[in-house]
């Protein structure tokens, strides 16, 4: 049957060209030792753990020559362990609650005695585990049904997660169905690494490093999500965090639920303050109809054989965008905001997941996952600087997850694991509100508004993620031995249609192109190669080893991890472009061909021998998660200049470029090119071969904890801990015409407003120019920052969290998360400008967290529930990290040239200039907008239907004070400088009902 198990994985991999990936947060587990009453071990115990989630009913072991045993890869649920030995009374401990990579303490005194004698225990479960390192947050089911929470996904993580760092503007799910995966978060200072599980195999696409998850995860379908953050073992190739969506599974017995949530714009309070309208904001974001319909079924289809589980889920929302309105004129070159007419997004998906559980033999258990599903995103950004027309359609499809794992322990003592999945991810991109892709798109810089069409859209582009694992485990009582192989497979494509553009005059421009203006007077041009289509493609490969040994009260994890990451570009071609001719280009490979050696150390001591206090410590090394990034910037058609600008002089105001574009020199209205290279078959950007090659080359991050747990009371525990982690192996960009002695110096005097530091009018100094005569050179060299000086990231955390599981009416959790970021790059590659800010410290009271949530169940099975979360309030849209409010100021020519002695580098020899330069007006992290204190609440009321039917009615509460912090702000300095783009949306009333049968 071990054979029949492998091919059956085999096929599955093979049928959807799947290679090799990871599971990442373990099952769980029951671990312990028995004694006699004398206090003396007892080996050869029989020791079996029931559950109705095991589908083989029993899973058993016996202790070994010290008296320990150890239950591994075991599912979430409630189990009773029973132990057993000739000569002795049996011992049956019930009510034991396992959750996703958490091992429970369970140990047994036996006493003389025969065994139709058995002994019940009814204890609390325990709540701490004193053999594991790994630092994770588990979310049940049953706990999220209780609080308002939305959606099963990262959005219900981050509320209830003290730590995590990510988007904060949503209120119920109404950030949208993609929003609300998107991994882009960060946790303790770690961005680089954000990834989505769905049943220990990845989902997580292949298109950034940190984060977006293709598979958008069918809520429905979960049963637990796992965020694992620190400590983690050989297993794991994630360097920031990581969550795991344990998928829920049939039963012996038929149970379904149908439920639904609705809202609407009449369920929404206006939270727009007068102050807030002073700084320029003149509408909110707001729900207009929002729906989400969930059937879900599961069973026999034979008892203790074969198990389904089907979870289906429509879902829909419209939401108001904030300060934003519908283009009256487009088409043309003015932006008329039609104020009777808000811009909206809107998001509907359907998604239909099935799960098979197949007993099929004694010793062999085989799940199937299926879940074709459909997203369409009409709106992808909400942005007070985008006109809607600007912001492109997102078309989610083909889109699914596909996955088989199989187990099967072949002894009490061995297991063999294996897994298969196809992640399916493709999105599209079309145009919105009328504009189409003939029109020109506008960017006013004084403001950094855009409107009349999006720069590019581009089809296709998709991210399909293959993922397999096959892990052996050897667990005796007192040890535990893991090895296996990990490989992740990575299709990625994109592209940018033909866009053949009408002039505001009616003439027809050949190729894409967009305008950049001041103060409406055409300043700039900017040129694009399209159409084109490029193929990217890598390989991760894991090898791990894990050993785990207990010494009495002491738990050592030893793990050494080996990684291998390729990426390679298969041979493409593109056909002519009206400002390029057809390219084709031959395979590219070894970009990058990566191998490290990660060792993974820690340790956890039971303090006083009775399983309720840990004291833990881990170290490890990890490398950064990187996707296509370089193998995209190194594909030939990334790698060549596909876009440039170049000074554009409009003389006769006819708002048409009077030059040929083809030319890439200075002629008619249009100065020389920003790169020469445009057009070309040049390599703009290359990497050092050391770079790319080679033992520990990838970027890394070593990451350090001290923890320790405390068991308050048979509910309740605490954990306090200092977190500590430090980067390597940086890399910069190296302009290899450039010397620091091509920069000439120059400084602004920053404008009076009483808006700035002291009301404005002080020097900023430290800036520098390029000279004319190497403006436009660029042969970049990306290398290792070491060559230049020291980079420096270094994140220290602490943090305070509890956790009561539900007893006696009353569940709660949450806690405190501190720390700060150092950020220091001083030294100069290029520009001697580079010195200027170049040490950052984000502060404790950026990064502060409190986030509190909590049940409590009254008479007449009335439950009342709440989240508090007290946090900075700007995030940045891409890592998750906190913001400050920045100026940065668009300085003219004209303003810059008396200090400089000369016209800016970009203009040339042209007269006038109308060139620009980015000055910072002050140093990041010294000014903030005001904290995000947020509070959602939940009042629900239980019937009974019947014996095993009822109903749930909920009414949610998001933001219920209606507070309405900025969480999003135009940095650009200018007149509409500091206006909010987003702020928390209003309070939301949403109604919802269940009913289970």
């Amino acid at each position: 049957m071990l054979r029949v198990g492998c091919l059956a994985a085999f096929l599955f991999s093979a049928l959807c060209g799947a290679t090799l990936a990871h599971a990442q947060q373990q099952p769980g587990a029951i671990a312990g030792f028995v004694r006699d009453t004398s206090g003396a071990v007892l080996p050869g115990v029989s020791v079996e753990a029931a559950s109705s989630v095991l589908i083989e009913k029993v899973r058993s072991v016996s202790t070994d020559g010290e008296g320990r045993y150890s239950i591994v890869s075991l599912p979430p649920g409630v189990y009773t362990v029973t132990f057993s030995l000739a000569g002795f009374s049996t011992i049956r401990r019930e009510g034991v609650v396992l959750t996703t990579g958490f091992t429970a303490s369970v140990n047994a005194d036996m006493q003389v005695g025969s065994l139709e004698e058995t002994i019940t225990v009814s204890g609390a479960s325990p709540i701490v585990d004193t053999q594991n390192v790994t630092q994770q947050n588990v979310l049940s089911s049953a706990a999220l049904s209780v609080l308002p929470t939305g959606t099963k996904s990262l959005e219900s993580i981050l509320s209830l997660t003290p730590g995590l760092s990510g988007a904060a503007a949503g209120v119920g799910g109404a950030q949208g169905t993609y929003r609300s995966t998107s991994f882009n978060a960060s946790y303790h200072g770690k961005i680089n690494g954000g990834k989505a599980n769905f049943d220990g195999l990845a989902v997580t696409n292949t298109n950034q490093a940190t984060g977006a998850a293709g598979y958008i995860i069918n809520g429905t379908m979960v049963e637990e999500m796992v965020l694992e953050g620190g400590g983690a073992s050989a297993e794991s190739n994630v360097s920031a965090f990581s969550v795991n969506f344990v998928p829920k599974q049939g039963g012996n017995t038929f149970r379904g639920l149908i439920s639904a949530t609705f809202a609407n714009e009449s369920l929404q309070a206006d939270n727009l303050t007068d102050a807030l309208r002073q700084r320029g904001l003149t509408s909110t974001s707001k729900v207009l109809r929002q729906y989400d319909f969930v059937p879900t079924i599961g069973g026999p289809i034979k008892k203790d054989t074969l198990w389904f589980y089907f979870g289906s889920r429509w879902t829909g929302l419209r939401n108001q965008w904030a300060g934003i309105y519908v283009n009256e004129t487009i088409g043309t070159r003015f932006y008329t905001p039609d104020l009777d007419r808000p811009a909206y997004r809107e998001d509907s998906m359907w998604s239909a997941g099935s799960r098979l559980t197949w007993q099929v033999s004694e010793k062999s258990k085989l799940n199937i996952f299926a879940d074709p599903q459909h997203n369409l995103t009409k709106g992808s950004v909400n942005s007070i600087v985008t006109a809607p027309e600007a912001v492109v359609s997102w078309d989610f499809t083909p889109q699914g997850l596909y996955q088989a794992t199989w187990s099967s322990p072949r002894t009490d003592r061995f297991l063999l694991e294996a897994g298969a999945s196809f992640a399916v991810s493709a999105w599209p991109q079309g145009p919105l509100y009328g504009a189409n892709l003939a029109n020109i798109s506008l960017l006013e810089t004084t403001t950094q508004f855009r409107w009349n069409s999006a720069t590019l859209y581009s089809d296709p582009q998709a991210a399909h993620k293959f993922s397999q694992r096959v892990v052996g485990s050897y667990v005796t009582g007192s040890h535990a031995f893991k090895a296996g192989v990990q490989f992740e497979q990575g299709f990625n494509s994109l592209g940018s249609q033909i866009a053949e553009k009408v002039g505001f005059n009616g003439e027809r421009i050949p190729g894409n192109i967009s305008y950049d203006l001041q103060n409406g007077v055409p300043i700039r041009l900017w040129q694009y190669v399209s159409p084109f289509s490029e193929y990217n493609r890598i390989r991760d490969l894991g090898v791990f080893a894990q050993d785990q040994w207990t010494i009495e009260r002491l738990t050592l994890n030893f793990g050494l991890r080996f990684d291998w990451f390729y990426g390679y570009v298969p041979a493409q071609s593109a056909p002519d472009s009206p400002f390029v001719p057809a390219r084709s280009y031959e395979a590219v490979k070894d970009i990058p061909n990566w191998k490290d050696l990660n060792p993974r150390a820690g340790a956890s001591y039971d303090l006083f021998g009775n399983s309720r206090t840990a004291l833990k410590a881990s170290i490890g090394r990890y490398v950064n998660k990187v996707g296509v990034t370089i193998t995209r910037a190194l594909n030939p058609f990334e790698a060549s200049v596909n876009q440039v600008n170049r000074v554009w002089t409009d003389a006769n105001n006819n708002f048409f470029p009077d030059c040929d574009l083809r030319q890439t020199t200075l002629n008619g209205e249009c100065g020389q090119v920003s790169d020469l290279a445009f057009g070309q078959l040049k390599q703009v950007t290359r990497y050092d071969d050391d770079v790319l090659h080679g033992f520990r080359k990838r970027e890394s991050l070593w990451d350090f904890s001290v923890e320790l747990q405390q068991q308050i009371r048979s509910s309740m525990s605490f954990t306090a801990g200092y977190y500590r982690n430090w980067g390597a192996h940086f890399l910069v960009t190296d302009n290899q015409f450039l010397v620091p002695s091509d920069y000439d110096p120059y400084s602004v005097v920053a404008p009076v407003d009483s808006r700035l530091p002291d009301g404005g009018g002080y020097t900023v100094s430290g800036l520098y120019d390029i000279k004319p005569e190497k403006f436009g050179l660029t042969d970049n060299l990306v290398t290792f920052a070491t060559r230049f000086g020291d980079q420096k990231r270094v994140s220290d955390f602490f943090s305070f969290t509890f956790e009561k599981r539900a007893a006696r009416g009353l569940q709660f959790g949450g806690g405190l998360d501190t720390g700060t970021t150092l950020n220091e790059r001083c030294f100069v590659v290029d520009s001697p400008q580079e010195l200027l800010n170049c040490s950052i410290r984000r502060p404790f009271s950026a990064q502060t967290q409190v986030k509190v949530n909590a049940a409590y169940t009254f008479p007449y099975d009335i439950v009342v529930s709440g989240i508090f979360r007290n946090e900075a309030a700007l995030r940045t849209a891409a890592g998750g990290e906190t913001l400050s409010i920045e100026a940065n100021y668009a300085a003219p020519n004209s303003v810059i040239a008396p200090s400089l002695g000369r016209n800016l580098g970009a203009c040339g020899t042209r007269v006038p200039c109308t060139a620009q330069a980015t000055v910072p007006l002050f140093q990041p992290y010294e000014y903030f907008e005001g904290r995000l204190n947020q509070v959602d609440l939940r009042l629900t009321k239980r019937f009974t239907l019947g014996p095993r039917a009822r109903l749930q009615a909920n009414i949610d509460l998001y933001n219920a004070f209606n507070r309405s912090p900025v969480v999003g702000v135009n940095s650009q300095y200018g007149a509409r400088w500091l206006v909010p783009s987003q702020i928390l949306d209003g309070r939301l009333i949403q109604f919802s009902t269940s009913v289970t049968f």
